[in-house]
């Protein structure tokens, strides 16, 4: 008999924060014994360094940490693949309790990870158990919290493209049918440096900065745009006035949206000249948004599967929080997870023991439905 409470929390206390990639290694072993222990073939792939070089976006700081995808098939002819990251946001500040020591209080499952996604793996882990005469695989990857560079290059460098696709980004008890977009840069800002005792012999790049991120916050308010989610000052010492300073850039881009990252270019380079900056704006990574075909047969599945278990329609959502469906082009995608959409990123991340369980048996619905109703 499988403890879910158990199983999540082996997998909350290996702290795969991204950046920068921590244990990556720990959690694909971790996930190779369990599922082998299902009677699954597992494959190890790992990601070339020279790629992350290229594609990650807090690059280098990935260096000395192992990028794995794990690959779970119990056929080598599947009929339906499943993407689950396992990568976590880093926890931030504002926990009660340490966020990779799972705790449990009223049926909610507390730690970083739990409702983004590792709650989805112990669902699929538990449906599996039951039920896995379906062909299946299933792909563990890392940095989907970078723009996804672990599903990018399983599926550009290992060619795999599956017809049914499904994600377990926290959406309960609703349906994801496609995902914003995401625009990522670095804007950097050009001082002067000085001695912090001489603050007028300098340029001080950090207020420059702070000017630059006001006016484009007021330029962009209707747009969905973080700024300074991460910053760069490579001096690190209150004794410099900061010659340079640089902070990321993140715009999120709704369906059907066409603008490219000319338009932010064009908006940066515009309010940087009003107020006479000079500055480079470097783009780190640009993917579109995806919309699936809300009537395919693995929506289908789905919609029945949630409505017999929760006896509740579903809504089919366009997710504001991107994920990785972009990756498969030619592929029917679907995304259901146990985890509340608000927990995702933030402090004191839950998830309800019950929706593990109850997903887990939607899970497991589908793949009889597709098994035995030729859903297809």
């Amino acid at each position: 008999m499988v403890d879910p409470a158990k199983l999540l929390k082996d997998l909350i206390q290996i702290k795969t924060a991204n950046p920068p990639g921590l244990e990556y290694e720990n959690i694909a072993l971790y996930l190779k014994y369990l599922f082998n222990e299902l009677g699954f073939q597992i494959q190890l792939i790992e990601i070339p360094e020279e790629y992350m070089d290229k594609y990650y976006i807090y690059s280098p700081s990935h260096k000395g940490n192992k990028r794995l995808i794990v690959i779970v098939r119990n056929s080598p002819n599947p009929i339906l693949h499943f993407n689950f990251h396992y990568d976590v946001v880093p926890p931030g500040d504002g926990w009660l309790a340490n966020p990779f020591e799972l705790k449990i209080i009223n049926n909610k499952a507390y730690g970083r990870g739990t409702s983004d996604m590792k709650g989805s793996i112990v669902s699929l882990y538990l449906a599996l158990s039951r039920f896995n005469d379906l062909p299946i695989e299933i792909t563990f990857v890392p940095d989907e919290e970078s723009g996804g560079i672990g599903t990018k290059y399983l599926t550009e460098e290992t060619r795999v493209t599956p017809t049914m696709v499904i994600f377990g980004e926290p959406s309960f008890p609703n349906l994801y049918v496609g995902h914003f977009g995401i625009v990522r840069g670095v804007i950097k800002i050009f001082g002067k440096q000085a001695h912090a005792s001489n603050p007028k012999d300098g340029i001080n790049a950090f207020l420059l900065a702070s000017k630059l991120a006001l006016k484009l916050q007021e330029k962009l308010g209707k747009e969905i745009v973080n700024l300074g989610g991460y910053t760069l000052n490579p001096t690190n010492s209150d004794g410099i006035v900061p010659g340079f300073f640089a902070f990321s850039y993140y715009r999120a881009i709704p369906p059907h949206d066409n603008r490219t990252p000319e338009f932010d270019k064009n908006v940066i380079d515009t309010t940087a000249r009003e107020i006479g900056i000079e500055y480079n704006f470097e783009i780190k990574s640009f993917i579109p948004s995806s919309v699936s075909n809300p009537d395919s047969g693995i929506a289908k599945a789905f919609k029945f599967c949630i409505t017999s278990v929760l006896n509740v329609v579903p809504k089919e959502l366009i997710s504001n929080i991107r994920y990785d469906a972009v990756f498969y082009k030619n592929s029917d995608s679907i995304n259901f997870g146990p985890g509340n959409p608000d927990q995702a990123h933030v402090p004191n991340e839950y998830v309800e023991l019950d929706n593990i369980e109850k997903t887990s048996v939607i899970y497991e619905c589908v793949m009889k439905r597709i098994y035995f109703h030729n859903y297809r």
